[in-house]
């Protein structure tokens, strides 16, 4: 069966020389109403690089474009890599690209089984094509259409019109997340007996491990460990289920209330009644907590928790804090300590600020934060209070295994013997300040191996009382 692809036309007889003529194949239509019920299916939804991916791929593809497309391209202008990034190193580009063709298998295998129209990606070509599906040597026919109009990519619909089409189909999915949410807990818990392996680890001891922890386990201020709550809305929807829904990165209910996808889910569900809720919390955040409170229990008795939300900058002052929460939550408050960090999280991994000779400027990760198995880095920061009386230890990074493998590592006799030796250097006591970066590989979203990357020891700045 032949595959269809957007090519030149050969002039028609009677035709005069002029601009090329790009000839519409057979199912283009069709192809474009494909891909947008691909990019809304449950498959690709939980995966926007791969999303990104297959959009840009697409919007070549039916603009006549795809022939000249390069690994480079496509990592800069699709995916938003720097205009230095380097395919012969950096092989981001061609692992979403095996993650793209994994996903459509799996989409074609699940909910897209009766699909008309295949959407490929052959290997060792970064070019989607696509050809009809038959059975029986029949065309499959159409599936009735989506809950709005599939519009094509290359038109830019109202943003609630995209937001709703995009959602509309997922609205049954939806109704089950109030179920699925409030089995997090006791989900993560019973999957993760792995994840918490550090139980004997955290009940051994070294002097090393001690050393590192010390200004937490010496300190007179009581210790809060603070950790987060994403905001989700709860449409309220008399006679039928409530329905629960997120969007990621989003950090309060002022931001949620202007995305597009609140405005095409309200008028999806009738102007129902909208809630913010904060009763979950993610499963990274769950296990994380865990573990650091088998850790205090025989350290310290004064050890509280509280939502990062409610703890003011009062008991950051007052308080020593270990903060367990998303990079973007922690970053506004690091940003107000009297410290200069040496490294910051961004989307992609941790950049460097100050890169010494030889280093890299962006310790990247190699995974989508979507995805189960991969590797990530983790950034652990121990900074003085507000006013460089108590503590701040942070564990930042893009993926949940990071935060888990971070805090296990940290918590580890062994790892604490590494990770001492290399912050004391030369020097006989470790600095008080400092960050650190670790790199975490997982499988099934379990930390499976950490290791040290490299650290910066950091110096208040002028003007501020220390301890």
């Amino acid at each position: 069966m032949k595959d269809f692809a957007l090519l030149p036309d050969q002039r028609n007889e009677g035709e005069t020389l002029g601009s090329p003529v790009l000839k519409v194949p057979p199912g283009l239509e069709q192809a474009r109403e494909q891909v947008d019920r691909i990019l809304a299916s449950d498959t690709l939804r939980a995966s926007e690089s791969v999303r990104r991916l297959l959009r840009f791929l697409a919007e070549k593809a039916f603009s006549g474009e795809a022939d000249g497309l390069k690994e480079y391209s496509i990592g800069v202008d699709a995916l938003g890599k720097p205009a230095s990034f380097d395919p012969r190193h950096d092989a981001g580009v061609r692992l979403l690209a095996s993650r793209l063709r994994l996903k459509l298998d799996e989409y074609y295998a699940n909910e897209g089984d009766a699909d008309p129209v295949t959407i490929e990606m052959p290997r060792g070509r970064f070019k989607i094509v696509w050809k009809p599906r038959m059975r029986g040597g029949v065309p499959v026919a159409d599936p009735p259409p989506l809950t709005s109009a599939l519009l094509p990519l290359h038109t830019a619909p109202p943003p609630e019109l995209r937001y709703l089409k995009r959602w509309g189909g997922l609205a049954i999915a939806l109704m089950l997340v109030c179920i699925v949410l409030a089995a997090v807990a006791k989900w993560s818990l019973s999957r993760r007996s792995s994840t918490v392996a550090v139980d004997r680890a955290i009940s051994e001891s070294s002097p090393e491990l001690e050393a590192l922890w010390n200004p937490i386990i010496s300190s007179r201020n009581h210790v809060v460990i603070a950790f987060w709550n994403p905001v989700f809305v709860r449409f309220q929807r008399h006679g039928s289920p409530d329905v629960l829904f997120r969007t990621d990165g989003i950090k309060d209910w002022e931001d949620e209330v202007r995305t597009p996808e609140f405005a095409g889910l309200k008028r999806l569900f009738g102007n129902a009644e909208a809630k913010p809720t904060l009763i979950y919390t993610m499963r990274g955040s769950l296990v994380s907590i865990f573990a650091l409170s088998r850790f205090f229990a025989s350290r310290r008795s004064d050890v509280s928790l509280s939502r990062l939300d409610e703890l003011s900058w009062q008991q950051v002052a007052d308080h020593d804090v270990v903060l367990v929460a998303p990079a973007t939550q922690i970053r506004e408050r690091q940003s107000a300590l009297p410290v200069s960090p040496a490294f910051v999280v961004e989307k992609n991994g941790i950049r460097n600020l100050r890169p010494h000779p030889g280093e890299r400027p962006l310790y990247d990760d190699l995974d989508d934060p979507q995805q189960s198995d991969g590797e990530t880095v983790e950034l652990v920061s121990m900074l003085p209070g507000p006013v460089g009386r108590t503590r701040v230890v942070s564990f930042a990074g893009n993926h949940s295994a990071g935060l888990v493998g971070g805090i296990q590592s940290l918590t580890d006799p062994a790892f604490a013997r590494l990770v001492v030796q290399k912050l004391r250097g030369s020097s006989a006591e470790l600095p008080p300040y400092y960050q650190m970066i670790i790199k975490v590989r997982y499988r099934g979203d379990t930390p499976t191996y950490t290791s040290y990357v490299t650290h910066r020891t950091l110096a208040l700045k002028q003007n501020s009382s220390g301890n």
